[in-house]
């Protein structure tokens, strides 16, 4: 059946703006597939120089006579859709992914229910079939008014916050009220459970609400770089120099060790480091002279993980930062892509949002990087990634065989299973794993004899599994000690649920078993850029019985891994290192 016949009938029914707020709705039928269940939306604004991807929230969607019937809706907010202002209009255009179909500019019917707005800075039209967004008042005489007006409106800011200041009583009562559920909770409140810290978050909460300021050292020390970075803007770029920047790490591991070794032998390149695992708030004035003399004068800046505070200064045009992001594929949804859900960031956030460049496995999923990094499509590049050269490395592979059965050689002659779930919870202060799930004694009774089993959980995950003595050749805790990717070359079969080492695994075609237990509620919670039941590279079981039988009868799906791999890896040649390597010194030549 040809797709754009399936999806025969959306109508877009509210488009209209509001004090600078875009309501878009959407009502669609269309035929119903096997095997998939919620379609997913987007919209995607284009001003001809950035375009931006943003989730579209399905609110209602059901099943009737073999049709689908679904309603989205959403607001955006249009002065932060782009990184830079200056456009002349934007243009228009819907996505839709339902059953493995993508569809990337959806038609639809929207001639009659486009309302007209009388907004000061915007106007609605319809231009050669599309739906577009003119400014009706200039953005640049906008930020004239803003430049103008700039000291007054500091000051106006600075009397919001000493009112605020003023008002700490009512907010104390207002963290109590919401502590017996009366009043509404700080997103801060789930952070701890000490009583006292939580009033505190919430009183901040409640500051920052009011006056657009904050009070804590983060905050402060922040302020000060900021105003650092301003007397250093002046500071003249160094045309060689390479900066390798993290906020989790204090030593070059994963995708910055692979570039390191490519380019730290060669004279012509200066590199400085900024690796530091202290929160903001504790870093020493030399630190944050540092830091911020680092991005003031590197040419190019690498970071590996996500670095909220870096995205606080305005970088010069003549910077490239470069994000070369940890994780592998696109998996559970994550930054932009979770707005309107719990823990999803505000429309407004800068973070992720200054990279000049991301880097990924395949073009298949450049399109949700550039939408949870909030990117235009053309800053998300498809050169692979540089740690994943190992797994094409025959030399390193032995290497690591020999060395861990030198470390444990009673497992020379076992089959190995490497069990390495995700964490449970809000982050990395509440994560954990549920334990009891994973019953060592039932497992050891089923596959005891011929298995071994490694533990490997999440970093968040700090809670160590209690093996009783009797099982201590059966099951082994190394989630301190050992590098996932090493344990993948020893591994039969890989247990895991929603982590992304699936895509590791499927490039040395380990079988895999997905232990999704709690699969609708992670959906509901955390959702995945594919449906889980036909995305993932193997079989899935809900129980640990289902694990059990599943090993026993080899039942692993292997058949599904080829394809997975193939859709995406654009490079399984080991050169993904080459050509990011390539991509940096293009830019320090340029």
């Amino acid at each position: 059946m040809d797709v754009y016949t399936m999806f025969h009938s959306f109508q877009l029914e509210k488009f209209f703006i509001e004090e600078k707020i875009l309501t878009v709705s959407i009502n669609g039928t269309f035929d119903y597939l096997n095997n998939s269940k919620k379609p997913k939306l987007s919209i995607t604004f284009d001003n001809g120089a950035e375009n931006r991807r943003l989730p579209l929230q399905v609110t209602s969607f059901y099943l009737d006579s073999g049709k689908c019937f679904i309603h989205a809706e959403c607001e955006y907010e249009l002065e932060y859709l782009f990184w830079r202002e200056n456009y002349d209009c934007i243009s228009i255009r819907f996505s839709l992914m339902y059953g493995g179909n993508y569809i990337d500019n959806l038609k639809l019917n929207f001639k009659n229910s486009i309302l007209a707005s009388d907004n000061i800075y915007y106007k609605v039209a319809d231009k050669d079939e599309k739906v577009v967004i003119l400014p009706q008042k200039s953005l640049e005489e906008h930020k004239r008014l803003n430049s103008k007006y700039g000291p007054l409106i500091t000051i106006y800011s600075y009397l919001l916050f000493f009112m605020a200041v003023i008002l700490i009583p009512l907010f104390a009562l207002d963290a109590v009220l919401a502590q017996k559920g009366i009043s509404e909770k700080s997103p801060d409140f789930k952070r701890t459970h000490n009583k006292l810290i939580a009033v505190l978050f919430h009183i901040n909460w409640k500051i920052y609400e009011f006056s657009a300021h904050g009070l804590g050292r983060r905050r402060f020390k922040l302020w000060i770089m900021g105003r650092l970075y301003n007397l250093l803007r002046r500071r003249k770029v160094r045309e060689n120099q390479i900066a390798f920047v993290s906020e989790r790490r204090e030593d070059l591991t994963g995708n910055f060790e692979f570039i390191y070794h490519k380019i730290g032998d060669d004279p012509s390149i200066s590199i400085v480091k900024f690796l530091n695992t202290k929160p903001i708030k504790s870093l020493s004035i030399m630190e944050m002279i540092n830091y911020v003399n680092i991005l003031s004068t590197s040419k190019v800046i690498l970071l590996d993980d996500f670095m909220p505070s870096i995205h606080t200064f305005d970088l010069k045009d003549d910077i490239t930062l470069i994000q070369l992001w940890h994780a592998v594929g696109a998996f559970k949804t994550f930054g932009f892509s979770r707005i309107g859900k719990e823990g999803g960031p505000q429309q407004f956030s800068p973070n992720h949002r200054s990279y000049d460049r991301a880097i990924v496995s395949s073009k298949e999923i450049s399109k949700f990087y550039a939408e949870g990094f909030g990117l235009s499509n053309e800053k998300v590049v498809a050169t692979g990634v540089p740690r994943t050269d190992v797994f094409f490395d025959e030399e390193y592979r032995k290497k690591v065989e020999s060395s861990f059965y030198m470390e444990y050689p009673h497992l020379v002659d076992k089959k190995i299973i490497l069990f390495a779930p995700t964490f449970r919870g809000d982050g990395k202060q509440d994560a954990h794993y549920p334990m009891d799930l994973f019953n060592l004694k039932q497992i050891h009774e089923a596959i005891g004899g011929e298995y071994v089993v490694i533990v490997k959980h999440h970093p968040f995950v700090t809670e160590k599994m209690k093996i009783p003595p009797e099982y201590k050749n059966f099951i082994m805790d190394l989630s301190k000690n050992s590098e996932i990717n090493d344990l993948l070359f020893v591994s039969d079969l890989v247990i895991t649920d929603y982590s992304s080492v699936i895509f590791e695994s499927s490039l040395l075609n380990v079988p895999m078993l997905f232990y999704a237990y709690d699969l609708e509620e992670y959906i509901d919670s955390r959702d995945f850029y594919y449906e889980f039941e036909t995305f993932v590279p193997g079989k899935i079981v809900f129980n640990q019985e289902q694990v059990i039988n599943a090993i026993l009868n080899e039942d692993f799906e292997m058949e599904k891994i080829s394809k997975f791999k193939n859709r995406f890896f654009d490079h399984l040649d080991g050169r993904s290192t080459e050509r990011v390597v390539d991509m940096i010194y293009k830019i320090l030549n340029s």
